[in-house]
């Protein structure tokens, strides 16, 4: 069996499937699961799908100025279980994480247990048959799944963000495996997040995440959105003051009372940023910000509500929210998706 080589981009010789698992993982270079063998057949088809030759420029990190090309890209996309289908929102992720406002290095020497989320919004998530409904974030999903593992493989066999060398995450979480869903726009009465960021309603994009694990949070059957969005508002509260963004993901149930209730996705995200703040001396209390002088001062736990990104997504039983939070100098990036 001929595997291509993860850094070099050379050939690798093995006598069988199991010789070929037994060498990435004695070489660190799989996230603890097995991997599909990047033989040249397979890499190539990601680069003829995508239309992009081995060399084709995705950005560079200016930190340890690493070049991401999409030769390396193919060989972890490969490796995670990708079709070449999904080939093109791995690439959409992978530039995005390259640019500066990302903050990649940073986050990924932090002891926070960072991820990379890829949120894809558009029509090309339903045609490659990822997953907006029941376990989107979960198991079960091959595309998810794969897009996710492939850009975090990427970060750790090409960039060098593997565990104690430069990951030093304390706990760590799932989504640092994988952490991939689309928005689902068969429940949504919104434009969708592409739409609105301005490409248009037939592109697709990729929104990149620097994230913690997410919270649930369940609403408890109320039905007006302003009493389960204050639910939600006060689960924020345990994310403490000064968030990037928060990525607030509403279950169809919910959405159908928010929908009902001809609430735009502006009206939420600015109902839960006026919601989740405190005074100052409350927080002080808490010990989640330093002392100051203005105590009576409200301080929100997202700066405005630009930096909380609404989604509807999840299955159709279950009147739930899932609240992601970013981390520290991250800021997130969107790139289109260049569907064929």
């Amino acid at each position: 069996m001929t595997t291509t080589d993860t850094n070099s981009g050379g050939h690798l010789e093995f006598q069988d499937w199991g010789a070929a698992q037994d060498y990435f993982f004695d070489h660190g270079l799989t996230d603890g699961l097995p991997i599909v063998p990047p033989t040249p057949d397979r890499v190539q088809a990601m680069l003829d799908f995508a239309g992009v030759s081995a060399d084709h420029d995705l950005g560079t990190e200016v930190i340890r100025q690493k070049r991401f090309t999409a030769g390396k890209a193919a060989v972890n996309a490969v490796m995670a279980g990708c079709l070449p289908e999904h080939f093109t929102v791995v690439l959409a992720s992978l530039s995005a994480i390259t640019d500066r406002s990302f903050n990649l290095h940073a986050s990924s020497t932090s002891t926070n247990g960072v991820t990379v989320l890829t949120v894809v919004s558009g029509p090309y998530a339903d045609k490659i048959g990822m997953n907006a409904g029941v376990e989107m974030m979960g198991n079960g999903g091959r595309p998810n799944a794969a897009i996710g593992r492939a850009v975090n493989l990427f970060k750790a066999n090409y960039y060098g963000s593997v565990p104690v060398v430069m990951d030093n995450s304390t706990f760590g979480h799932p989504g640092k495996i994988t952490f991939c869903f689309p928005e689902n726009l068969a429940v949504s009465p919104w434009p969708s997040l592409t739409s609105e960021l301005g490409y248009g309603d037939d592109a697709t994009t990729v929104t990149a995440y620097a994230t913690l694990a997410p919270l649930q949070v369940t609403l408890h059957g109320d039905r007006n959105p302003a009493d389960f969005l204050t639910t939600v508002a006060h689960a924020m509260l345990a994310f403490g003051p000064g968030m990037p963004e928060v990525i607030c993901v509403i279950s169809p149930e919910a959405m159908l009372h928010i929908a009902e209730a001809g609430w735009s996705r502006r009206q939420v995200a600015e109902f839960l940023h006026d919601k989740a703040q405190l005074p100052a001396a409350e927080w002080i209390r808490w010990h989640r910000m330093a002392s100051e002088l203005d105590h009576d001062r409200m301080v929100p736990v997202v700066a405005d509500a630009d930096r909380i990104t609404v989604l509807p997504g999840g299955g159709m039983a279950g009147g739930f929210v899932s609240l992601i939070s970013t981390w520290g100098s991250s800021r997130s990036v969107t790139r289109p998706v260049n569907t064929p």
